[in-house]
């Protein structure tokens, strides 16, 4: 099985709700934290912030790593990391329109309640959460 190294951003609004993208495609229809894969030669940091940059228009600032799990999807192992960070510019809009039809801001007790329509990586994150592996 192939691997593939992933990043993406945990973006938490005031009221400590986390920043999701709902993927609406023929193969997928998930919620997804945002990020992606890594670029020859890119470290996970930039990965993390370029691809919500791409993916919804801002400009975050890394604040800490949070950890990191794997999962398959596709004939492939991905390695995702996920980092904490705080939108420094702009305001969270969807910016491919052919993949993801929005983005919310959801609790850890809404996504709790809706573990079938998270990807396997916010799944994951999420577990790690409520085992209390990880702090935000």
């Amino acid at each position: 099985m192939n691997e593939l190294q992933l990043a993406g951003c945990v973006i938490l609004n005031k009221e400590g709700e986390i920043l999701l993208l709902h993927r609406n495609t023929a193969k997928r229809q998930q919620w997804e934290i945002p990020g992606g894969k890594l670029d020859p030669g890119e470290d996970a940091v930039k990965t993390a912030a370029r691809e919500v940059r791409e993916e919804m228009g801002i400009e975050v600032e890394i604040v800490r790593e949070l950890g990191t799990r794997s999962f398959s999807e596709d004939d492939y192992t991905m390695i995702y990391t996920w980092f904490l960070a705080q939108i420094t510019d702009g305001i969270p809009v969807v910016q491919e329109p052919a993949t993801h039809d929005r983005c919310e801001y959801l609790s850890l007790t809404q996504l709790s309640q809706m573990a079938d329509e998270l990807s396997p990586n916010t799944r994951n994150f999420l577990w790690e959460i409520s085992s209390g592996l990880i702090s935000i």
